[in-house]
């Protein structure tokens, strides 16, 4: 069974649609996270988000009965949702490598609504995009530049960089990274990470010359943040530039890696940007293989994934999915590194870095709760359950395509089921206020969502039946479009389509 909550129940949603109702892509609405100025982050501090064991409909209020546009005639824009939003743009050209660098800056603007409610005049940003190395291991031939589904496309960077400046014209951005094949400041310039591509910067920083000398932990450049609640350690060290940031943007690649099973925002950021000069291999190796144990089984990995974050939440996520790369997180050989490429056309993008992870993993196949960092946020923080995401875009079972792993054995499920659940929905009874809805699923269904006239109405957890009421006395006269969304847990879908005549 994929879904343990079982039997009928009754669902009241009594929403009024406003002009002022948000269709943004989410906010971390209680994700347990705090924000991170200056001194010690502790995990303690974190509040969890509402456990599944006592589930309930994620539906926000009506407008205030006192507000001026509490009783608009007509849904216009999407009602509130009370929870996280990740926003999917999918590009209609065949093939990746066609993605024209204007078409990436409409596709970043899609993705990024709500990238105003982050980022303000003044501050200072740190973008770190997902630059692991240039070359083939096994060959070391060059990778390519652009559209390789390895590294952050540069043209991925810049459609953030003038998206941000629009937001921050006066404050400072930094593009950081610590290649795990450098030097960084090399693999930066290969991939025209230079202010003759990316203009707007004020530092293209690599994070092995940017933290001082090699295994100095006083070094100004450095700042020692205390965990006490850490899974693994109880205290990390950070680049001070990016520690002290206000907004810290990550910008990776979708990627499966054998062990972690997805790579994403979450994971570029926590073993990207540890500084290579402390936890690198040597003083001229800045890869970060002996930082901590790669032995998926004792699951060090994630824990250090975990720690890292909670030290230093991640303010937003872009993700390049432009090619998408199964097999990762570099290429096994010269032939794989095409034959391993996805071709996946698509950037996502949200403000809650464990929200876009998870659909992330979806997206190329995998089962969620099957990777473990993802498994220590639900755990630890409440955070990660389905019924607190919206896809916004393009859904997720449109676009899925099954990545592979180098090493499946070393953990993670990939998803085999590619049918949404049952769905049988028809209206039961209506009057000039109310209209009830009945909708009955098998034991597959997960969530359920409803959409009046293509503007999103409500989600909550799915029952075998359900039997929902609407406020329909704001609606004007006519024909309206009530559409009926049902999710596995797998955000497999099945629709079905009402016509509502308002008299």
């Amino acid at each position: 069974m994929k879904n343990k909550w079982t039997g009928p129940r009754q669902i009241c949603i009594i929403l009024l649609f406003s002009v002022l109702l948000c269709s943004g892509c989410g906010q971390k609405t209680g994700n347990g996270i705090p924000e991170a100025p200056s001194g010690t982050k502790d995990v303690s501090q974190a509040a969890s988000s509402p456990s599944p064991q006592t589930p309930v409909p994620t539906v926000s209020p009506a407008p205030a009965s006192g507000s001026a546009d509490a009783a608009v005639a007509e849904p216009n824009a999407d009602a509130p949702f009370d929870g996280s939003t990740v926003c999917i743009v999918k590009s209609n050209k065949e093939l990746a490598s066609e993605i024209t660098a204007e078409e990436i800056e409409d596709m970043v603007r899609s993705v990024t609504p709500d990238l105003d409610t982050i980022v303000r005049n003044g501050q200072t940003v740190v973008l770190k995009p997902n630059l692991v190395q240039m070359k083939v291991d096994s060959t070391g031939d060059l990778l390519d530049r652009e559209v390789n589904g390895i590294t952050t496309d540069w043209r991925v960077a810049n459609a953030i960089v003038k998206r941000v400046r629009e937001l921050n014209p006066d404050g400072k951005v930094y593009i950081m990274e610590g290649s795990a094949s450098g030097p960084t400041s090399q693999v930066m310039e290969y991939y025209h990470y230079t202010p003759e591509y990316i203009k707007g910067v004020d530092d293209f920083i690599s994070l092995e010359e940017d933290c001082g000398e090699w295994q100095d932990f006083d070094a100004p450049e450095v700042i020692k943040v205390d965990l006490p609640e850490g899974l693994l350690h109880q205290t990390y060290y950070f680049n001070r530039i990016l520690y002290e940031a206000d907004v810290l943007i990550s910008i990776p690649c979708l990627k499966t890696s054998s062990g972690v099973v997805v790579t994403a925002g979450i994971k570029n950021v926590s073993l990207g940007t540890p500084p290579g000069n402390l936890y690198g291999a040597a003083p001229d190796n800045p890869s970060k293989v002996k930082m901590v144990s790669h032995k998926i089984v004792d699951g060090e990995l994630d824990q250090w994934i975990y720690d890292y974050y909670c030290a230093k939440p991640i303010d937003y996520v872009i993700v390049d999915g432009l090619q998408g790369f199964q097999s990762g997180p570099v290429p096994m050989s010269q032939e794989r590194k095409e034959t391993d490429k996805m071709n996946m056309g698509v950037i996502l993008g949200g403000s809650d870095a464990v929200a876009v992870d998870n659909i992330c993993a979806l997206c190329v196949g995998w089962d969620p709760q099957s990777v473990g960092y993802l498994n220590l946020f639900r755990e630890n923080k409440g955070l990660g359950y389905l019924e607190n995401i919206r896809v916004k875009g393009t859904f997720v079972d449109d676009l899925r395509k099954y990545f592979t792993i180098k090493r499946p054995e070393l953990g993670g499920v990939q998803i085999t089921d590619d049918q949404g659940p049952a769905l049988s929905a028809e209206i039961i009874s209506q009057d000039d206020s109310r209209l009830e809805l009945s909708c009955h699923t098998d034991q597959d269904a997960y969530k359920l969502e409803l959409y009046v006239d293509d503007y999103f109405y409500s989600s909550s957890l799915a029952e075998q039946d359900n039997t929902i009421t609407l406020d329909i006395s704001s609606f004007t006269s006519g024909s309206h479009t009530l559409r009926v969304i049902m999710y596995d847990r797998f955000l497999n879908r099945t629709e079905q389509s009402l016509e509502l005549i308002i008299n």
